[in-house]
């Protein structure tokens, strides 16, 4: 009878039987414990012990959640992110990374099209993301590439006598007019010797640095790809003598002494004829040497252009001097003044005779 009682009898009235009779009483069992709602209660002879479960910590009674994270006590991946959840953790790899958080593998973006790289960059995997850089050429954070203008900025190596003309992601280098070469190294040309010069026939070709010029011989004007005699006669450039005459030649011109004047042209000496007997004077003539020439003067009693001299006949001409009462007799370059017959005297003056 006093067995059904008890068994049927409230809790504290089993625990103070089993206390009385000298039984243990399983307060884990019969949720007599304090423990922690996140602890583990085990029963001891007499009275039971608390134990926070995993991931959480403290005395039994009271237990607070563990930051496996903020402890460091988790086991994520060095790629992964902790994060702290009741009781535990989990693990999540970081972008860039695939895997179950515990074990986390790089991703390559280069190889499998993930990344975002221009058209005209490079891709370069590295731990957990990758680099985009501009290919040579182009100019850009890698994601964006413009083409750079190699011409413009300066940056090109064509030579100093060449033109730089921009491609997509480089540049050409053409040899300006007058070179030769690749581009990048450019020699001059010399046209004077290749005969691509198009100077005249009457001119001399000089090359200069990627050119050449033209310039018309001596005595021959024009820019020298045409070039025109000059006539130093007319333009007066000539050196002749002022005694000479000027005969314009090709490219030239020559000076020949006037008639009555030696020498080579450029200098003229005047001839005297008179002296060297080369005139034509009458022998009853004067000669008297001039500038270049000579004069001839018919002498006394004679008339005529020097060169013919004839005889005057004063006495026909009545340019003598003969006394009124005298005859006039012509003599060669003279005349002859003899008195008439009763009258005496030179012939100039007569006198009446007295008989």
């Amino acid at each position: 009878m006093a067995c059904c009682i008890f068994g049927s009898a409230p809790a504290y009235v089993v625990r103070l039987g089993s206390f009385l009779m000298g039984m243990d009483i399983d307060e884990c069992s019969d949720s007599s414990h304090d423990c922690s709602a996140n602890a583990a209660c085990t029963d001891t002879q007499g009275s039971y012990t608390c134990q926070c479960n995993g991931g959480y910590t403290g005395y039994g009674r009271n237990c607070y959640d563990v930051d496996e994270c903020l402890s460091e006590s988790h086991t994520c991946h060095g790629d992964a992110t902790c994060n702290n959840v009741e009781a535990s953790f989990q693990c999540t790899c970081n972008s860039g990374y695939y895997g179950d958080g515990k074990y986390c593998t790089d991703i390559d973006e280069c190889s499998d099209s993930s990344h975002d790289c221009g058209a005209n960059a490079a891709c370069t995997d590295t731990q957990g993301s990758y680099t985009c850089q501009c290919n040579g050429g182009y100019t850009g954070n890698g994601r964006n590439c413009q083409d750079v203008d190699e011409c413009l900025s300066e940056s090109h190596t064509c030579h100093g006598n060449a033109t730089c003309n921009n491609v997509e992601a480089s540049f050409q280098c053409t040899c300006n007019s007058g070179y030769y070469g690749d581009g990048k190294h450019c020699t001059d040309i010399d046209e004077c010797s290749d005969s691509s010069h198009d100077c005249g026939a009457n001119a001399v070709c000089t090359d200069t640095q990627g050119s050449y010029t033209c310039q018309c011989n001596g005595g021959y004007t024009g820019n020298g790809r045409n070039c025109q005699d000059v006539d130093e006669c007319l333009s007066e450039s000539h050196t002749c003598h002022d005694n000479a005459t000027c005969d314009n030649v090709q490219a030239s011109f020559q000076c020949t002494c006037n008639s009555g004047y030696y020498g080579d042209g450029e200098n003229c000496t005047d001839i005297d004829e008179c002296s060297d007997s080369s005139h034509d004077c009458s022998a009853n003539a004067v000669c008297t040497d001039t500038q270049g020439s000579y004069t001839c003067q018919c002498n006394g009693g004679y008339t005529g252009n020097g060169r013919n001299c004839q005889d005057v006949d004063e006495c026909l001409s009545e340019s003598h001097t003969c006394n009124g009462n005298a005859t006039c007799n012509n003599v060669e370059a003279s005349f002859q003044c003899t008195c008439n017959s009763g009258y005496y005297g030179d012939g100039k003056y007569c006198t009446v005779q007295n008989e």
